[in-house]
């Protein structure tokens, strides 16, 4: 009777451990399917045409900010955007600097992937744009030197702010963007939606 009882024993622990393995097997499985967090964002329009600099500046949110009023134009909107940089170039760019033209009215409280030219302290006062610069990393280097390494080609700036005057469904952009270093000559940007290229 004893050994009955350990012949049951055995049986339900080999069955317990066929779950679990089966169960992990699952999961990894279910891992390897799952590609949400394998899969980059897609390039930027445009991106692929370029053999120089390719600059964009991308509108992502906005919130209505207090006080909240009647008046369109006088009404403040918390906002987020992103500006990229990304040399496509045979060149390094060394030092490299960015010219945001705002428009409405804006207030940067922040921009974290660069440093601002025109202001030592935030909140700046970017109504007349403003210019960025490569903080932690001021040269962009080649794609050729570096196997397309793109976090060696490229910065992001993220952009936190306050802007005025234009509600949803309008997208607030600038004016413009450029590289403003010496020896390179830019198109006039281009928008999609709510990305200036």
């Amino acid at each position: 009777m004893k050994a009955k009882v350990g012949m049951e024993v055995s049986w339900h622990l080999r069955m317990l451990l066929f779950i679990s393995f089966a169960s992990s097997f699952l999961n990894v499985s279910y891992a390897q399917t799952n590609n949400d967090y394998d899969t980059p964002a897609a390039p930027p329009p445009g991106l692929s045409n370029c053999n120089g600099v390719f600059l964009t500046y991308s509108f992502t949110s906005r919130d209505k900010e207090y006080p909240h009023i009647k008046n369109a134009t006088a009404q403040a909107w918390a906002f987020k955007s992103s500006a990229t940089i990304v040399n496509t170039g045979e060149y390094e760019v060394k030092a490299w600097q960015m010219f945001v033209g705002f428009q409405h009215k804006e207030t940067l409280v922040s921009a974290t992937g660069a440093t601002i030219v025109d202001s030592d302290d935030f909140p700046v006062d970017a109504s007349n744009g403003t210019t960025f610069a490569g903080g932690s990393q001021a040269d962009l280097k080649t794609s050729i030197e570096t196997a397309g390494d793109f976090t060696q080609i490229s910065a992001q700036i993220d952009i936190t702010g306050t802007q005025f005057g234009v509600k949803p469904p309008g997208v607030p952009m600038p004016s413009i963007i450029k590289l403003v270093n010496n020896g390179y000559k830019c198109p006039k940007a281009t928008m999609r939606g709510s990305y200036n290229y």
